[in-house]
């Protein structure tokens, strides 16, 4: 009789096994399909965004100034053609985005020297 109620046991147990395991295989399943920073089952493997852009896209999103290429060097401000690819909107040095062809500067610097601006000057 012991024998029969091992066996019925070993067999309990063994239907309780194959249950869990295809609830986890069902849950990896679920996992690889839905999230996307999973690759292949593997959650330790993290995907960077930028890792498999293409020389173009990676060139679109830096911030440079013109081509690297043909004598022009890093700008220090964020411009038009970090928008678009292998266009500038106004190659000349000082000018507005929006009106290239004006004479002048800008935005020349012309505040005058006051108690604000901390200028040494004797105001008496």
């Amino acid at each position: 009789m012991s024998s029969k109620a091992w066996l019925a046991f070993l067999l309990l147990a063994l239907a309780m096994v194959a249950e869990t395991y295809a609830t986890i295989d069902e849950f990896a399943t679920t996992l690889e399909e839905f999230d996307p920073i999973i690759s292949d089952g593997d959650a330790d493997l993290i995907v960077d965004d930028n890792e498999f852009l293409m020389s173009s896209e990676s060139t679109r999103r830096s911030l440079m100034h013109g081509h690297p290429g043909k004598g022009r060097g890093r700008a220090r401000y964020i411009s038009y053609a970090a928008l678009r690819s292998n266009q500038v909107p106004c190659g000349r040095r000082g000018r507005s985005y929006y009106n290239c062809n004006q004479r002048g500067r800008a935005n020349p610097y012309n505040r005058g020297c006051t108690a604000i601006t901390h200028c040494a000057r004797d105001t008496s």
